[in-house]
């Protein structure tokens, strides 16, 4: 009887163990759903780089592009933050991670929504042209080419080749760093546009303020076509009437079908236009942290990094200022330089002391606000693995056609990590140079001494909420005492 009862109770208890066993290997919901994500964004990214290789021109599948592109940024943000929340799960964390499973189906969705509407444009984009290009890889391709532009671009292609009898002006608005003016080069360097202008003249502010006949004269020529590309600063009070001129001016020498094409970020400028102006707005979070991963891990892998996929999500999140190409991609080739944990880690700790500071303008300094704006580093590497200081960097600006030799020599991320020093305590340093047209170059000024006393005064501030606090617990003692 005994050994029945044992026989007994050692099979229940192997059906037992077969059975948690065979539940623990057996995907969960969430499990599932990344695996449908997985092959979801593997076929939106086979069907957008495909399109970006060709030359669409077709308005309604630039638009399903523009919207499939979007949702693949989505879709890879959205799994990229529950692998991180699925690390947390790992480390003890689990409501973090369960926050994250409920986005998963509705990404899914949305995404597996988008490229079932795709199946005519997938047939209809092998009769499209392809682009005289060849990427090595997407972070290249990302880095030498402009990222998620494709239908403004082809906005802009369409208006300057289409006929007219008349001089038409073509708006560009858009707030500070979204990429106007790469937007506007990049269409100017289409082919089809360098066989239909027979000059392109890039102008400023400055040059409609020349004086009209002696300056203006030089650009017109009654049998050539011409584009005008004018970049409107948007601060002068005489600047519309400058414009006015000159566009009068061109209207009664000019080719008859030669375009204009203004740049500016003054919302008012949009009426100057005789076609509806072309807005540009800031990238969704989602794209960029879809650009910024492909410049951070260049040629590598992230899927074998989830650490470093981890970190570089942290920093995603707590970087100021990420409206602008040029911060998401200097921050993202810093990262490239070394793809070590413990680099993004120091990286990380120094970003999350960054504090952005509203600086006075001086007397004869920029005119734009965000020109005024101080990131403050507290615990900025002086010397590499010696000490710490904290330094400032104001008067970011930028440089459109600086030669190479004229630019700092020194990089911000070279005196923030320590790598250089300098005896001096304010000099200028290279933010970050584009490598895409028109080759923008980002400078800024380091100043160690203006640091300091903003750091002393921090200092100061910590001490008087001491005393106010000290002071405040004592009237309460006091109180109590009594």
């Amino acid at each position: 009887m005994e050994a029945l009862l044992s026989a007994v109770a050692s099979d229940l208890v192997g059906r037992l163990v077969s059975f948690l066993i065979s539940k623990f290997q057996e995907p969960g919901p969430a499990d599932s759903d990344v695996v449908r994500l997985q092959h979801a964004l593997l076929r939106a990214r086979v069907v957008v780089e495909e399109a970006e290789a060709r030359q669409v021109t077709n308005r309604a599948m630039l638009q399903q592009l523009s919207q499939l592109r979007g949702e693949l940024c989505r879709g890879a943000y959205v799994l990229d933050a529950f692998t991180g929340q699925a690390m947390s799960l790992r480390r003890g964390s689990h409501a973090t991670a369960r926050r994250g499973t409920g986005r998963l189906p509705v990404v899914i969705d949305t995404l597996e929504a988008a490229l079932s509407d795709m199946e005519e444009v997938v047939v209809l984009l092998g009769a499209c042209p392809r682009v005289a290009r060849q990427p090595y890889s997407v972070y290249l391709y990302m880095e030498r080419c402009m990222f998620g532009r494709q239908m403004e671009k082809e906005q802009i292609v369409s208006f300057l080749l289409q006929p007219a009898h008349d001089l038409e002006v073509l708006p560009v608005i858009g707030p500070h760093g979204v990429g106007k003016r790469t937007l506007v080069e990049h269409a100017c360097l289409d082919e089809r546009l360098r066989d239909h202008f027979a000059k392109i003249h890039y102008l400023n502010t400055d040059d409609l303020l020349l004086p009209s006949h002696e300056h203006h004269q030089r650009f017109i020529n009654t049998a050539e076509r011409t584009l005008f590309v004018i970049d409107l600063a948007g601060g002068d009070a005489d600047e519309e009437e400058q414009w006015r001129r000159f566009r009068s001016s061109v209207r009664r020498g000019a080719h008859g079908e030669s375009r204009i094409i203004i740049i500016s970020r003054t919302e008012a400028h949009s009426g100057l236009g005789t076609v509806p102006p072309l807005r540009l707005r800031a990238l969704r979070r989602e794209e960029l942290w879809y650009f910024f991963k492909a410049m951070a891990f260049g040629g590598a892998n992230p899927e074998e990094r989830p650490d470093l996929v981890r970190i570089a999500m942290a920093l995603f999140k707590i970087t100021p200022d990420l409206t602008q190409f040029n911060v998401v991609s200097k921050l993202g080739m810093a990262l490239r330089a070394d793809l070590n944990a413990r680099f993004w880690r120091r990286v990380l700790k120094i970003t999350i002391g960054v504090t952005q500071l509203q600086l006075g303008a001086a007397p004869g300094g920029p005119r734009r606000p965000e020109d005024n704006t101080g990131y403050y580093y507290p615990r900025m590497l002086v010397m590499k693995g010696t000490s710490w200081a904290p330094c400032l960097f104001y008067q970011r600006r930028k440089s459109t056609g600086m030669a190479r030799s004229e630019l700092p020599k020194v990089t911000m991320l070279a005196v923030v990590q320590g790598v250089v020093r300098s005896e001096e305590k304010r000099f200028d340093v290279l933010v970050w140079q584009s490598r895409i047209p028109p080759y923008a170059s980002f400078v800024a000024t380091c100043d160690m001494e203006r640091a300091a006393q903003v750091a002393e005064a921090g200092k100061k501030q910590i001490v008087n909420k001491r005393r106010r606090d000290q002071l405040v617990c004592g009237s309460g003692e006091d109180k109590v005492g009594k």
